[in-house]
């Protein structure tokens, strides 16, 4: 039985349902896909407190990291929208260090750097993501490859552009709401990126016997 791709894509914006918001939702409406947008701005996340408890157990933080986690984990392939301000929001940076930190503690058992559990991996295998920045600089590419780079370090496997800045797409907007949608040649490629991403599901799939019908 065919089934669609599944994807889960995660908005780093500060605002709710602004210009990042805007941008997923128009991406991902250009495909044929199963997609939830979580906006980290109507989410919980607090700051790690390095507590360790995450070793054995789930983050013992009482907030919406955990059920964003199990999300991710479920999904085919992720996709990022992050505003660029003076680096990326603080909430976005947030939520990459816990995620980042769980991977830590389990691999190493706590704050060794000998591996003593190196099997661990907090995806069961390097799943497919792609990233798309909104900015009104033209000076995006370093980054671009500092946040990319950080993402990699969840165990994910970078979709790279064709394009530069090649680690990603930057969509140039303002503040205004919606001024986002009037950069048709930065949407165009977004669109782009993202169908690439799909292929890459899809030769997967057909790799391990699982039919998509995106």
């Amino acid at each position: 039985m065919k089934s669609k791709v599944r994807l889960l894509a995660v908005t780093g914006s500060q605002r709710t349902s602004g210009n990042c918001y805007l941008l997923a939702k128009r991406i991902l409406g250009s495909i044929e896909a199963d997609y939830e947008i979580i906006q980290l701005a109507q989410k919980e996340i607090e700051f790690c407190d390095l507590c360790g408890k995450c070793m054995k157990n789930d983050c013992a933080l009482r907030d919406d990291l955990c059920q964003i986690f199990e999300k991710m984990r479920r999904a085919d392939g992720i996709v990022f929208v992050i505003p660029q301000y003076i680096f990326f929001p603080s909430k976005f940076l947030c939520f990459l260090e816990r995620l980042r930190n769980i991977g830590h503690f389990r691999t190493h058992m706590g704050y060794k750097r000998t591996f003593t559990n190196p099997e661990y991996r907090l995806f069961s295998e390097k799943k497919p993501f792609c990233v798309f920045t909104i900015s009104d600089s033209e000076k995006i590419e370093e980054d671009l490859k500092a946040v990319t780079e950080h993402i990699e370090g969840l165990g994910l496997r970078l979709i790279l552009h064709d394009l530069p800045p090649f680690f990603g797409v930057n969509v140039h907007c303002g503040e205004d709401k919606g001024e986002v949608l009037e950069d048709e040649r930065g949407i165009g490629e977004c669109e782009r990126l993202i169908r690439k991403l799909v292929d890459s599901i899809k030769r997967r799939s057909e790799k391990s016997g699982v039919q998509t019908d995106a």
